[in-house]
């Protein structure tokens, strides 16, 4: 049996407070749990449908809605099934690398004096770290965390590096739109807007975890070679400038 959860943990779990797990039900949004005398238990299921209306509503869906998407996605479809579509999303779009901070461990990663609360306000409004309920900070990805404290170790300010990450994003959107037009033109069924079955969303949701993972693994491919190609140029640059020998 998978695990289960009693109402508040799964609560914790999934960073929401426990009123709105109970919201969710009676708005229809989530299954009800598994009955033992007077406790519901809930399970990985359930955690993955509180993850997707969380990922649903920052793409600006009201609850309404979601309840009517979710409606027309479970219609014909056994619960199995879109259980199956809910995790698969989960774990290509849910917070994978999230790590929770206490704030004291958060400023640890960086210079003295490098992050101020401008800092981290700003950083909160592009959506790389924000509150959770338990009074610790929840950082998007690690990897922000790890990448953003080693440049600022390498003298790169902080809000540099925000700069930076914001006119990064602005490129990935870009490319990350290139994909999934691959994806859509090459891979997808010509149909599947209207005819997508449960075990096709699956499928399809598996086929893009794998591209997603080769488009990784271009970008990295690319970024080492134009580095590479880039700091020679202009290392060339400065020793014909000084006439290194």
């Amino acid at each position: 049996m998978s695990d289960e959860y009693r109402l508040d943990e799964l609560a914790r779990r999934a960073d929401v407070a426990s009123t709105t797990v109970r919201l969710y039900r009676t708005k229809g949004l989530l299954p009800a749990p598994r009955m033992e005398g007077r406790t519901g238990w809930y399970d990985e299921s359930h955690l993955s449908r509180l993850r997707l209306i969380a990922r649903l509503q920052s793409e600006g869906y009201s609850l309404a809605g979601i309840a009517n998407l979710l409606q027309q996605w479970e219609q014909g479809r056994s619960l199995d099934a879109v259980i199956g579509v809910e995790a698969q999303l989960d774990a290509l779009l849910g917070d994978v690398h999230a790590i929770d901070l206490d704030p004291a461990e958060l400023f640890e990663q960086f210079p003295d004096g490098a992050m101020t609360a401008e800092v981290v306000q700003r950083a909160a409004s592009i959506g790389l770290v924000r509150p959770t309920a338990d009074g610790k900070v929840r950082v998007s990805d690690r990897r922000f965390l790890e990448t953003g404290a080693a440049l600022a170790h390498l003298g790169i300010p902080a809000d540099v590096i925000l700069d930076e990450w914001e006119a990064l994003v602005a490129h990935t959107n870009d490319i990350a739109a290139r994909f999934i037009a691959l994806f859509e033109t090459y891979i997808a069924p010509d149909d599947w807007r209207g005819a997508l079955t449960s075990d096709g969303a699956v499928e399809l949701a598996g086929m893009l975890a794998q591209l997603q993972s080769t488009a990784r693994q271009v970008l990295l491919a690319a970024v080492d070679d134009s580095l590479a190609r880039i700091g020679r140029e202009r290392l060339g640059e400065l020793v014909i400038a000084e006439g290194v020998q």
